[in-house]
């Protein structure tokens, strides 16, 4: 949680206290933190979880990218928050 390194978010530290619960009871506790959202608070938001391209691509994964922009999206044009875009890297294989 809020008493180790990286981000203090609430979804996190969940995590990290079902680990610890978990190592104290003899089991393996684990936390994988490629699947663990991050979000910047700004218009348009950011949001992001996994890995990303640069990080793919120094690991030599071969991956594929869809991208889908807001503007094509019901509820944005609805809401007139059109601005944006949604992108998923998906491994190729």
């Amino acid at each position: 949680g809020d008493v180790i390194a990286g981000p203090m978010l609430a979804h996190k530290a969940e995590d990290e206290g079902v680990a610890v619960a978990e190592m104290i009871a003899g089991e393996a506790g684990h936390v994988n933190y490629d699947v663990i959202p991050s979000v910047v608070y700004t218009s348009p938001e950011i949001a992001s979880v996994g890995k990303t391209e640069e990080e793919l691509k120094k690991a030599g994964i071969d991956y594929k990218v869809g991208k889908f922009p807001f503007s094509a999206n019901g509820r944005a044009r609805a809401m007139l928050h059109t601005d944006g875009f949604v992108k998923i890297l998906a491994d190729k294989a």
